[in-house]
C-alpha cells in the first residue's frame, strides 16, 4: 500500500444485514461506507513559470464562474512521485501517485491551497455537492506539480473553512471532516509509513477478531476507516456502528445480542462526544441498556428497529 488517504466525502451505503421495522417502512440498518483512495506523498518537482502565466488561472476561474466560455487547455505533468493528468473537456485533474494509483479527481476551479490556521497544514479539496468531496494534504511537491501543470507561478491560498482537521485517539491518524455532516463521511489522511502501518494493523484486527462480520481483508480496511472517522467502535465481541441517523450493534457469533435504533437531529454529535469522553467504557458500549440510559438521561428519543431474527423470535434483543 502506498501513502494515500482513504474515506469518502459521502458514504456509499450497503446493507450488511436484512433489517425491518415492526411498523411500516424501512428502518435504519447496519451500514458501512466504502473507502476510496486519495491522499498525499511528499516529493519535489521542478519547472519554470512566469508571473504573467497567472492569467491562465484567472481566465479559467472566470470561465468556471460563468463570466466567460473559454476552456483552459492543460498538459499532463509528472514529477518524481506525482502524475497530473488533465481532462480539459470535463475541467478537472486526475492525480496519481508513483505506483499509478489514482489519488483523487479535482476540478480546475478548486485548484488552490486551503491552509488550516491551527496547524498550518495545507490541503487540496474539491467539493462535488453537499457531502461529496475529495481531499489531500498539499505538500510542496504536489503544489509545484500543479503549478507546472497549470502554467502558473503560484497557486491561490485561502484559509481552510467549512472543514475540521481531527486526530483519531487510538492511532494518531488525522482525518478531515466537513463541518455539519460529521456522521456522513470524511477523509482519512495517511501521511507517513507509520500511519500506513497503524492503519493496516487496525484493519488486520477487524479481519482476525470478527471473522463472521468481516469477510476479507478489504472489509477490514473499510472498518478501520470507519473507526478512525468515529463511525465504528469495537465492543463486547462485536462492532458498534454509528451513523448520523442511527446506530446498531452486531456481535461476531451471537445474533441474539444484536440491536439497532434510529434517531434524528443532532443526536449523532452527542453520541460521538460521549464516546470520546468515555473511552474507558468501550467494553460496555455494546450493551443496549447503556444507550437506553444515555437517551433517558438527556431526554432524547430514539426508535428501536426490529431485525429479521427479532421479528421471527417475537421479542427484542437487549
Amino acid at each position: 500500500m502506498g501513502i494515500q488517504g482513504v474515506g469518502t466525502g459521502y458514504p456509499a451505503w450497503g446493507a450488511t444485514g436484512k433489517w425491518s421495522k415492526r411498523s411500516s417502512g424501512n428502518g435504519f440498518a447496519d451500514r458501512m461506507a466504502v473507502a476510496d483512495q486519495a491522499g498525499s506523498f511528499s516529493f519535489q518537482g521542478t519547472g519554470a513559470r512566469t508571473s504573467a502565466q497567472n492569467i491562465v488561472l484567472q481566465a479559467y476561474r472566470a470561465a468556471a464562474s460563468g463570466a466567460g466560455s473559454v476552456k483552459p487547455v492543460y498538459q499532463a505533468y509528472e514529477s518524481a512521485n506525482y502524475k497530473i493528468v488533465p481532462d480539459n473537456e470535463a475541467g478537472r485533474f486526475d492525480i496519481y501517485n508513483k505506483q499509478g494509483e489514482k489519488l483523487g479527481v479535482f476540478q480546475y476551479s478548486d485548484i488552490k491551497v486551503r491552509q488550516d490556521s491551527a496547524t498550518g497544514k495545507e490541503f487540496l479539496i474539491s467539493e462535488y455537492g453537499t457531502m461529496s468531496y475529495e481531499a489531500m494534504v498539499m505538500d510542496n511537491e504536489l503544489k509545484d506539480a500543479l503549478q507546472n501543470a497549470m502554467g502558473v507561478e503560484k497557486l491561490e491560498t485561502e484559509e481552510l473553512q467549512g472543514f475540521t482537521l481531527k486526530t483519531h485517539s487510538g492511532t494518531g491518524i488525522q482525518y478531515l471532516l466537513r463541518d455539519g455532516v460529521e456522521g456522513r463521511g470524511g477523509k482519512v489522511l495517511l501521511q507517513s509509513q507509520a500511519d500506513i502501518q497503524k492503519y493496516e494493523a487496525l484493519a488486520e484486527t477487524y479481519y482476525r477478531k470478527y471473522p463472521n462480520l468481516v469477510q476479507d481483508k478489504k472489509a477490514g480496511y473499510i472498518w478501520a476507516d470507519l473507526e478512525i472517522r468515529g463511525l465504528a467502535v469495537q465492543s463486547g465481541g462485536g462492532i458498534l456502528s454509528v451513523h448520523y441517523d442511527g446506530m446498531s450493534y452486531n456481535h461476531n457469533s451471537d445474533y441474539k445480542k444484536n440491536w439497532c435504533i434510529r434517531f434524528s437531529g443532532d443526536t449523532y454529535s452527542n453520541i460521538l462526544d460521549w464516546i470520546q469522553k468515555n473511552r474507558g467504557r468501550m467494553e460496555e458500549m455494546h450493551q443496549f441498556s447503556v444507550w437506553d440510559q444515555f437517551f433517558s438521561d438527556r431526554g432524547m428519543r430514539y426508535e428501536r428497529i426490529w431485525s429479521k431474527e427479532e421479528e421471527l423470535q417475537g421479542y427484542l434483543n437487549n
